[in-house]
């Protein structure tokens, strides 16, 4: 089936599983998509179980901007070893909300040889990038994947201006992320813990 098909194929058979009132919610968490049929994560996990990992479909619903489903598909469904560079940063640079950008750092960056090359490009862009900039940083550091020097400064430095954020979203991921190099990473710890009691998080 040509891939133009699939993707066809794929946007109808959203409509199985859309949930208006999950939508709705979304809306007004501020997770703003043009479409947006409020199909689960755990559907759409299932629905990604039905096609191999195939980069060109992957890239094909990519390309639907502004469709909430088919972008976190095409996350589940490239993979990692097709990815260049060039394209993750593409993608990267394409992020529209927080949801996107956790499961860009969840289901496809982590697995990237480059991923701390991402975190660091991320670090300078806007809020969302930082949100996957900061979620991505803890799932490499998860996998035991240690950060280089040049990374973690540039990470605390973007978290010491980040900390006074309104953006609860972004709060609450750079917040997560520095509770695990507290935990994980001896070497920044004191650093980390100075930083959450000087802005009041010392309870974290």
């Amino acid at each position: 089936m040509e891939t133009s098909e699939q993707v066809k194929q794929i946007k109808r058979s959203f409509r199985l599983f859309m949930n208006g009132v999950t939508a709705a919610s979304m809306r007004q968490k501020g997770l703003e998509y043009k479409v947006n049929w409020g199909v689960s994560q755990p559907d759409l996990r299932r629905m990604a179980m039905q096609y191999d990992k195939d980069s060109a479909l992957a890239q094909a619903l990519w390309n639907e901007k502004g469709v909430r489903e088919c972008r976190l598909l095409a996350t589940l469904i490239m993979p990692s070893d097709k990815m260049s560079e060039d394209m993750a940063l593409q993608w990267a640079n394409d992020i529209t909300s927080a949801e996107l950008a956790e499961m860009l750092a969840f289901n496809l960056f982590q697995y990237l040889p480059f991923g701390y090359t991402l975190v660091r490009q991320m670090l300078d862009k806007d809020n969302v990038s930082r949100i996957c900039a900061y979620n991505l940083m803890c799932r490499l550091m998860k996998r035991g994947i240690k950060p280089d020097t040049d990374t973690l400064d540039k990470l605390l430095s973007a978290t010491s201006v980040d900390i006074h954020s309104a953006d609860r979203q972004l709060l609450h991921s750079l917040l997560n992320c520095l509770q695990y190099i507290e935990q994980a990473n001896t070497e920044k710890a004191f650093e980390v813990r100075q930083l959450l009691n000087d802005n009041g998080f010392d309870a974290f």
